[in-house]
């Protein structure tokens, strides 16, 4: 009988927590490992509607990307959206677990995941200093060709570019999620593209700037996770039913 402590040992082996920044908060959010692993949903968000998947689908286990709880929680009052969801998956028995900045970090974690998408060859670290992003080589082509290829890759409707398209492309740099601190390593590792979500309006001009071309995939991008972390699940855990969730937890609707 596989129990969830083993799913969640399985999972601390390949990304273990102490890769975590300290900033962050990973591991078991809500509930108790000590229970047969029947069904898995693996998400990126923990939204009302994954909690009611959750539910429906008599869960036992829920592994997100993004945390319920990153700060100490003062309430759980359960007319905050916070405090229904922890409520709803207590009394439905159903644990809580996340990986997020030790799963960016680690080996075969969100970065090398991205990088092979993007068709990175033999991708490097793009941050020596914070451990994190990826850069290489591809094979070269225009930069609008590319952007193409990057938004069918990660499966997006749009981006907003920095830069000037009517350059090639040969060097990509990427950092999933928030990547707006890494645009300095992306500068000096020679990335004639830097990918990544989150770039606000005055780094945006700083690139401009620094003549530093970057696609602003948005957070959402890193739904990777889901597939991936369930495929990696299904085949250490065969007789366990592992589940990609359904739900689209993307709050932007672009106009």
């Amino acid at each position: 009988m596989i129990n969830l402590v083993d799913v969640v040992k399985h999972l601390e082996t390949k990304y273990p927590k102490t890769l975590a920044y300290e900033w962050d908060n990973v591991g078991l959010q809500v509930g108790s490992l000590n229970r047969r692993a029947s069904v898995v949903l693996v998400t990126l968000d923990v939204t009302k509607d994954v909690v009611k998947e959750a539910i429906a689908l008599k869960a036992d286990l829920v592994v997100t990307h993004h945390p319920l709880i990153f700060k100490p929680v003062s309430s759980v009052a359960t007319e905050s959206p916070r405090g229904w969801m922890i409520d709803k998956l207590i009394k439905n028995d159903i644990a809580l677990y996340a990986m997020h900045t030790n799963y960016d970090l680690a080996d075969g974690g969100m970065n090398d995941r991205l990088a092979k998408l993007l068709g990175i060859r033999d991708p490097k670290l793009l941050d020596e200093t914070e451990n994190i992003g990826r850069y290489g080589t591809i094979d070269p082509q225009s930069m609008s060709s590319y952007i193409l290829k990057v938004k069918n890759a990660l499966g997006i409707g749009s981006a907003r570019f920095i830069g000037q398209l009517d350059k090639n492309v040969a060097t990509v740099g990427v950092s999933g999620g928030s990547g707006s601190n890494h645009v300095g390593q992306a500068k000096r590792q020679g990335c004639d593209l830097y990918v990544t979500g989150d770039v606000t309006y005055h780094t945006a001009l700083d690139c401009a700037q620094m003549g530093l071309s970057v696609l602003d995939v948005g957070h959402y991008a890193e739904k990777i996770f889901k597939s991936a972390v369930a495929e990696e699940l299904s085949e250490a855990f065969p007789d366990v039913k592992v589940v990609v969730s359904a739900i689209d937890t993307d709050p932007y609707v672009t106009l």
